[in-house]
């Protein structure tokens, strides 16, 4: 009964899910009515939140720290940010979307927005649901766009726009430094499926492509708008580390150009220039076609993988494993698959493979993850990637409701 069970629940994860707007009770829907909402503030941030104090600390120290790279990076281009800036931090996805639906912004759908209207500019999100780590993705990837919003000013083309916001939402910020350069394994394929299939758009169109076109894609074309975002990704991340940083000083110029109020169009022949970016198409086709997962984030998802897993043996009452031989052996003995699908690539993950329980480090390396005792009672154990930089390790808490989240934190 158990195997059966445990089959089940790993179905049911797999099966995509979509956000909830409204709450239906006894054929009533109920709508959760906007809180009042206390202001906390940090260096660089004026935090709107119906979180307690102590709940919002740690997301105003991620903020602060992510506004410091942020500025180190983007300062020298003239303009400065406003400080502090806004952030709209709530409890629940039903008091996200009613407060922007209350400025006439249809948030559906969406894990978070940086919103500027005639009366109000802000960023916002919610934190229930998810891992703090997830949070904090979304943190950096809409605070990325407010900080450039300042910083570089609207005329920002929305594929840099977004491809810059991808870049740093896959960062990692561990003692106030921030790791650059994570390659995540659906971006990757999804691109060189495209690549291959001859679906990408050449550079010139991309860079282009006005927010009409691109919100219209979102709007009548999800397959299209999926592979616009993970190619501007991609190319970004092209610009700033293929062929050892050569290209890293024509996306200064290209950005200092718009931060100047040079019309995009222009900004864009004066910093490439047109055979220019021809041969750059090239070159970033070679580039992105070789491209593999780093070893961090390729850590992670094996961690979420060995995570989920635990946490349906820990919800069926099952004994806790006490090295990583023990969650390999009972994780096979019932079977343990999970099938994920993110951004159009789907990956079916099994307990068989054994590299599952291994990560790398270095190309010829690869070692076994390392199973911790639990930091509290009532928790399952923690699992770490000992050596890798940054070092991720699995953690566990119980949310407001009780319920057992696995997250990330790094070392």
């Amino acid at each position: 009964m158990h195997r059966l069970l445990f089959l089940l629940l790993v179905l049911l994860l797999s099966l995509p899910t979509q956000a909830q707007t409204q709450q239906r009770s006894d054929d009533f829907i109920r709508i959760e009515p906007t809180p009042e909402l206390t202001v906390y503030r940090s260096r660089h941030y004026r935090i709107h939140t119906n979180l307690t104090r102590e709940e919002t600390v740690p997301y105003g120290r991620h903020l602060d720290a992510m506004f410091d790279q942020y500025d180190k990076r983007f300062r020298s281009l003239g303009n400065v940010p406003i400080d502090p800036m806004s952030v709209y931090l709530f409890r629940s996805e039903q008091q996200y979307d009613r407060f922007l639906a209350e400025h006439n912004i249809d948030a559906t759908h969406s894990g978070g927005m940086f919103f500027v209207t005639h009366k109000l500019q802000g960023l916002a999100t919610w934190v229930e649901g998810g891992s703090r780590r997830r949070t904090y993705e979304v943190l950096q990837h809409e605070g990325f766009h407010q900080f450039a919003w300042h910083a570089i000013g609207p005329k920002l083309p929305v594929w840099l726009n977004e491809g810059l916001a991808q870049y740093f939402e896959s960062a990692v910020i561990a003692d106030g430094q921030m790791a650059l350069g994570m390659i995540s394994r659906p971006r990757v394929e999804k691109v060189q499926l495209a690549i291959k299939a001859d679906h990408v758009l050449a550079l010139d169109k991309l860079m282009s492509i006005t927010g009409e076109e691109w919100a219209k894609s979102l709007r009548e074309d999800p397959d299209h708008a999926g592979l616009l975002y993970a190619q501007s990704w991609s190319v970004a991340y092209f610009l700033i580390h293929g062929d050892d940083g050569a290209h890293q000083q024509t996306l200064f110029d290209y950005l200092k150009r718009l931060s100047n109020g040079d019309r995009p169009d222009d900004a864009l022949l004066l910093s490439f220039g047109r055979s220019g970016l021809r041969t750059l198409d090239e070159q970033w086709r070679a580039f992105a076609s070789t491209q593999r997962p780093d070893d961090v984030t390729q850590a992670i998802e094996r961690l979420e993988f060995l995570g989920t897993g635990l946490r349906l043996l820990a919800e069926q009452g099952e004994s806790m494993p006490e090295d990583l031989g023990q969650l390999r052996d009972t994780l096979r003995e019932f079977g343990f698959k999970l099938r994920r699908r993110e951004m159009g690539v789907t990956q079916d993950l099994s307990a068989d493979h054994d590299e599952l329980f291994q990560f790398s480090k270095g190309k010829a390396d690869a070692r076994e993850f390392v199973l911790l005792k639990p930091d509290r009672t009532g928790l399952p154990p923690r699992i770490t990637a000992p050596g890798l930089v940054p070092e991720p390790t699995l953690i566990w808490y119980r949310d407001g409701d009780g319920k057992l989240v696995q997250d990330i934190v790094y070392e």
